[in-house]
C-alpha cells in the first residue's frame, strides 16, 4: 500500500516517521508531499528513499494531498502526517479489511496520543456552537465517536486514515480552497453525500503526536484560520450550520 505523507517545514515529526520501522514495512512506498519546506525535508525524505513532490508554494493541506494522491498506484493509499507512527507493522490490518467491502471509501483507526489517551479523532459534524464549546478548557469530548468495534462516522481526522484512490478521485478529492482546518470534514460529508461509508476502527490504533495547535489561543493564527474554514464550510453545507445531521447508521456485513 503506498502512503503520502504531508509536510511544510516538518523536519523533526518526519525524521520520527522516517526511523519508525513499522510504519516503513506497512508503506514499502512512501510519497511525501511537501509544500515548500525550508528546513530540508524534502531532502531527508529523498535520503530515505521516500519519493518526494515538491510544490513551490505552501497552498495548504489540501492541495498537497491531492497532489501526492495523484502520485499513488495502489487501489487503497494512506494519507498521514508526518507526527504519525506505527507501533507494529500489523497494526492497520483491521482497517484494510473494510475494502473488501465495496461501499466503503474511507477507514481510519483510533488516534493514540503520547500520553496514552485517545484523541477524538471520529467525530460527529460540528454545529457552530460546538465549536465554540470545544474551545480550551472546553467540552473536548463534544460530538466525539466512541465505540468498541468498527462503525460508520460522520467524519475522520486527516491526520491518517486510508482511502480508496476511485472513491477519492470520484468526489474531486480535497477541496483546496480550505488552507488548513475543515478539509477533512468537507471531503467525508461529500464521501457519504455520494454513497460511500467512512468508516471508524477502533481496534487499529497508530500514535500521533498532536498539538492541537487550534485550541491553544482564542487570538492566535491558528485559531484565526480555524474560524475562516468553519466559515467556509457552513456556507458550502448550510444545513450543519442549523443543526446536527444525523448520518446513516450502517453495520457491518
Amino acid at each position: 500500500m503506498d502512503a503520502v505523507v504531508i509536510t511544510h517545514n516538518s523536519a523533526d515529526d518526519l525524521r520520527g516517521l522516517l526511523e519508525c520501522d513499522p510504519l516503513r514495512q506497512a508503506f514499502p512506498r512512501l510519497i511525501v508531499a511537501d509544500s515548500a519546506s525550508s528546513d530540508g525535508s524534502p531532502e531527508m525524505a529523498e535520503s530515505a528513499g521516500a519519493e518526494v513532490v515538491k510544490l513551490e508554494e505552501n497552498e495548504g493541506f489540501g492541495k498537497a494531498a491531492n497532489v501526492g494522491m495523484e502520485r499513488a498506484r495502489t487501489p487503497v493509499a494512506a494519507i498521514l502526517n508526518p507526527d504519525i507512527r506505527l507501533p507494529e507493522p500489523d497494526a492497520l490490518t483491521p482497517l484494510d479489511g473494510h475494502f473488501s467491502d465495496p461501499s466503503v471509501g474511507m477507514a481510519a483507526p483510533s488516534l493514540v496520543l503520547p500520553d496514552g489517551r485517545l484523541q477524538d479523532s471520529a467525530r460527529e459534524v460540528p454545529t457552530p456552537l460546538d465549536l465554540v464549546r470545544r474551545r480550551p478548557r472546553g467540552e473536548t469530548e463534544l460530538g466525539a465517536v466512541r465505540a468498541d468495534q468498527p462503525v460508520d462516522a460522520p467524519w475522520v481526522v486527516a491526520a491518517f486514515f486510508l482511502v480508496r484512490k476511485s472513491a477519492f478521485e470520484r468526489v474531486g478529492g480535497f477541496d483546496e480552497d480550505f488552507q488548513l482546518y475543515f478539509e477533512d470534514v468537507d471531503l467525508c460529508v461529500r464521501m457519504r453525500e455520494q454513497g460511500w461509508r467512512v468508516r471508524h476502527d477502533p481496534r487499529s490504533r497508530v500514535v500521533h503526536y498532536h498539538r492541537g495547535e487550534s485550541r491553544k489561543s482564542l487570538t492566535g493564527w491558528s485559531t484565526r484560520q480555524h474560524v475562516r474554514s468553519a466559515l467556509r464550510f457552513y456556507c458550502k453545507h448550510p444545513s450543519y450550520a442549523v443543526g446536527r445531521r444525523s448520518h446513516r447508521k450502517r453495520g457491518d456485513r
